[in-house]
């Protein structure tokens, strides 16, 4: 009975995969000889892991799509700039997809300090879906009709992990190092976690900050340690929490350590080492997940990127797809004439996307545009990520 109960739950995931990258695909002929979609992915910065896993990930969709013929009969066009981790680079790439290469919707950025610069020019000028399959400061979504993010927002993924890290090692005061430059780590640092350390009591002893290019982490954690803190909470990416965690072993403070979206990435392990162990971190997209549609993405996808694995693509994978969905579904013509209907079309199906099915889990957009549903909590062990969620 619990063989067929199993082969029954994996039949219909294995249904309605094959229904959001097949059976949609049967509508009308779309007008032109290419379905443009753009792409920005920050392939040099300090988010190249990421960027790279994501664009691969597009491409592996691309691929798929257009050999099971295209979207309405014609094969997606992806269209890709680097954004170079950086705001600027990442406002002229949106203007030349929207106003050059007249795209018909934008999968990415990543960052949410990318995001958030291009957010503000939607509603007024760009009028373009973008869909971020990784920024995860709160409430950047809600700045424009056409922001959307494919990603739980850092809040919502913190708020398990941190009641699980509680539950674990029962800290009672705790400082908080974050990153005072980069959006979301700002974020996780004077707002997510001392949200969710006061609702678990904790006293928060210091909230003590660096820059995201400083190398050097030891006044932290002297600081840290003259205040006798069992706990530390990191607002940082995973470059940075990898070093601030070695220099607290170095420092003989032997404390338990919880981060947020931008720490959770493999190489947090790689650069702390035998350091990491029984951190707790937050992630959107676990690739460890064993759900057979996520091992199925995961074997193509990893040789593209050299064995390395792809944090951050699995959402990036899916957004393709549920633009497929959508341009599908919402009476896309892809006639240049129609190019500003078109876009709208797109954002207003996006808008209302409930349970599509995906490999990062379903897609489900709450009222802000953001998406909704379970995270991973993933605990260091023996020097790899294991999902501890209940």
């Amino acid at each position: 009975m619990k063989r067929a109960r199993s082969f029954a739950a994996f039949f219909t995931v294995a249904v309605a995969l094959a229904v959001a990258q097949g059976a949609y695909g049967e509508g009308a002929k779309l007008a032109g000889r290419n379905v443009k979609i753009g792409c920005q992915v920050s392939l040099t910065g300090k988010g190249a892991e990421w960027g790279q896993a994501a664009k691969v990930s597009m491409e592996i969709a691309v691929e798929e799509i257009n050999a099971k013929g295209g979207v309405g009969g014609l094969p997606i066009d992806l269209i890709c700039y680097d954004t170079q981790t950086s705001e600027a680079e990442a406002l002229k790439t949106v203007s030349r997809l929207v106003e050059r290469d007249r795209v018909l919707a934008i999968a990415g950025p990543c960052f949410s300090s990318e995001f958030e610069a291009i957010a503000p020019q939607l509603d007024t000028q760009l009028k373009t879906v973008i869909n971020s399959y990784c920024s995860a400061k709160p409430g950047l979504s809600a700045m424009s009709k056409w922001a959307f993010r494919n990603t739980l927002t850092s809040d919502k993924q913190l708020k398990p992990v941190v009641d699980a890290w509680v539950a674990e090692y029962h800290p009672k005061k705790v400082v908080i190092i974050y990153d005072a430059e980069d959006a979301v780590s700002k974020a996780e640092g004077v707002a997510v976690l001392p949200a969710l350390f006061k609702e678990h009591g904790i006293e928060i002893l210091d909230m003590l900050s660096y820059r995201t290019k400083d190398t050097d982490y030891s006044a932290q954690i002297t600081r840290a340690k003259s205040l006798g803190a069992d706990g530390i909470g990191l607002g940082s990416c995973y470059q940075n929490a990898g070093a601030i965690v070695k220099e607290a072993h170095k420092q003989g403070l032997m404390v338990p350590v919880v981060g947020g979206a931008c720490a959770s990435a493999p190489g947090f392990i790689e650069i702390a080492g035998k350091d990491a162990e029984g951190a707790f971190m937050s992630t959107a997209a676990w690739i460890d997940d064993p759900r057979p549609e996520v091992q199925a993405y995961v074997k193509k996808v990893v040789p593209k990127l050299g064995g390395k694995p792809p944090y951050s693509g699995p959402r990036a994978y899916d957004i393709i797809y549920s633009y497929k969905y959508c341009i599908e579904k919402s009476g896309v013509t892809n006639n240049p004439a129609d190019l500003e209907s078109d876009r709208d079309k797109i954002r207003g199906c996006l808008a209302g996307l409930k349970g599509f099915p995906g490999v990062a889990g379903e897609i489900t957009m709450n009222e802000v545009r953001d998406g909704a549903g379970a995270s991973a909590v993933l605990k260091v062990v023996n020097g790899q990520y294991v999902n501890v969620a209940k």
